[in-house]
């Protein structure tokens, strides 16, 4: 059965511990599951500790929702099936099942709504888990629609636009496939910031860092064209060096922990 945690995904939360270093391929990590490595952190504090190799599913709210966020779930669900061997369809079915429910099993039903947190640009992963097993049960994701009814939300460079809206998506799915913010004191002052995480030697940060990829939150009367140009090429994919690994270890905690 699935359970709902009490409590929904904010947009950063304290971290605690110090962040576990690049996982080796030791006899530990084949007959153990792991639940942190270098840029990745489970989200075990929504009953979410493996990711099951069975298929997953997104469907959608509504016909708003399908029409206008469908495209934008493919890439990252094809990186997923393809890289992490786990199978994500993007399906063209509506949902009604209410926000407070979770959905069938492994379903992920996409909601398009005008700030789903009450804060503006904040968008939301409510991810429900399996009590028998602790793996990524499903769950509902709620985009903000400001995204794509305030013209350069994000930027005022329209391929630095698109390519956050790409990311934030792809961002909320990463949570309900069983991802954290893997924020963590990277400068060493005793205090996690928003966008403080691990980045790899071309500077690129997780996809799950908070914000998105850890770049500030968008506000609207800004001009300019932000900080991430570097990124607009890797927009809407979990990072090789850190979302990915994460995602692949969760895999094997689901026959790690039947052990």
């Amino acid at each position: 059965m699935p359970r709902k945690p009490s409590r929904t995904v904010r947009a950063l939360t304290t971290f605690l511990g110090a962040l576990v270093g690049v996982l080796a391929l030791t006899a530990a990590t084949l007959t153990s599951p792991v639940y942190s490595g270098l840029g990745w952190k489970a989200i075990t504090s929504y009953g979410i500790y493996s990711l099951s190799p069975d298929p997953y599913e997104i469907v959608f709210a509504d016909t708003t929702a399908r029409s206008k966020l469908a495209k934008y779930f493919r890439m990252p669900s094809a990186q997923v099936t393809r890289s992490v061997g786990v199978r994500i369809t993007v399906t063209t079915a509506l949902d009604a099942t209410p926000l407070g429910t979770c959905p069938p099993r492994h379903r992920i039903v996409v909601h398009y709504l005008h700030q789903p947190m009450g804060r503006p640009g904040m968008s939301q992963a409510r991810p429900c888990y399996a009590t028998g097993n602790g793996s990524a049960w499903g769950g509902h994701i709620l985009m903000d629609s400001e995204y794509w009814t305030t013209a350069a939300w994000f930027s005022t460079d329209p391929a630095v636009n698109e390519a956050r809206r790409k990311d934030a998506v792809a961002h909320e799915l990463g949570h309900i496939l069983g991802l954290d913010h893997p924020n963590t004191d990277v400068d060493q002052d005793g205090t996690v910031e928003a966008g403080e995480c691990v980045k790899n030697k071309a500077g690129l940060k997780p996809l799950l860092c908070s914000p998105n990829r850890g770049n500030p939150l968008a506000r609207p009367a800004r001009t300019g064209t932000g900080p991430i140009a570097y990124n607009v090429m890797e927009a809407g994919r979990f990072s090789k060096d850190f979302d990915l690994p994460g995602l692949r270890q969760l895999l094997a905690n689901y026959t790690l922990r039947q052990s």
